[in-house]
């Protein structure tokens, strides 16, 4: 691995982020629509491999509407229109077309896979509050929470790691990483969680244990898909990092556990 190409390459899309994040509601929809895209293709990729090979005219458009709905008319924000298209105008094609109930079932899923997962990053960023640059403070501290957790995990299981987790999906993970990174994650959500975005910090805790279950999960999910399509990485599109859907793993369920947590208690 080579750990300085890794860092430059994370610093320029921790970057574009940042940027994406600072421009406005249209900046972060255009990058989550291009990252849901790149991850489609990485995706469809795989699932080929394992002999389902989604059909690319639901998938696509399916995840590029779930994820960017929320930047649309209010008239066509809500989950029904995409999905209905899909079950009704894309199922009628798939029959026309003589395709299969499963590749069809792989578009489908794969579009709420990534679209309806990433979409809450913009849910996030759109957050109700008199704060200024909210959903930013918001998105940052998320994002930041799981890329401390994926550097100390990263490190600690390189160092200290010595027995396996979960070696049947992903070998060179260790119980040792796992809990560094759960750990980095937690304490980055308790002590930037309350003087950025206001929260409590028992709430913040919370929201820190629930992002490092999501966030190592999601990981383990893309691995374990990896491992069926006998592939290390989704693609070669970053240096050092493999795929985007590599890099992205990890927030795919982390946005919607972080929205619905911070709904249910009301903050």
């Amino acid at each position: 691995m080579n750990l300085l190409l890794r860092i430059v390459s994370g610093a320029v899309l921790l970057a574009v982020i940042g940027l994406a994040l600072w421009a406005g509601t249209a900046a972060v929809a255009v990058l989550i629509g291009a990252v849901v895209l790149v991850g489609c293709y990485e995706l469809s990729g795989l699932l080929t491999r394992t002999g389902l090979h989604p059909p690319g005219w639901i998938l696509y458009p399916l995840s590029l509407w779930l994820a960017i709905r929320l930047a649309l008319p209010a008239a066509y924000q809500d989950t029904q229109w995409p999905l209905l298209a899909a079950l009704t105008a894309g199922l009628l094609a798939a029959v026309a077309t003589r395709t299969s109930f499963t590749r069809w079932a792989a578009a489908v899923g794969g579009g709420v896979y990534l679209g309806f997962g990433l979409s809450f990053f913009l849910a996030l960023y759109l957050w109700p509050s008199s704060l200024a640059h909210f959903g930013l403070r918001l998105v940052g501290v998320v994002l930041l929470s799981v890329v401390a957790g994926d550097t100390a995990a990263l490190f600690a299981g390189s160092a200290f790691g010595r027995h396996a987790f979960f070696s049947s999906i992903s070998p060179h993970k260790t119980v040792e990483g796992a809990v560094a990174g759960a750990l980095a994650t937690m304490l980055v959500v308790v002590l930037a969680g309350p003087p950025l975005i206001g929260i409590g910090v028992a709430a913040a805790a919370g929201l820190g244990v629930l992002i490092a279950v999501a966030a190592q999960g999601g990981d383990l999910a893309e691995s374990a898909l990896k491992r069926q399509a006998g592939e290390k990485d989704s693609s070669k599109l970053i240096p050092g990092h493999g795929g985007l859907l590599d890099r992205v793993d990890s927030l795919v369920l982390v946005a919607p556990v972080a929205y619905c947590y911070l709904r249910l208690i009301a903050f």
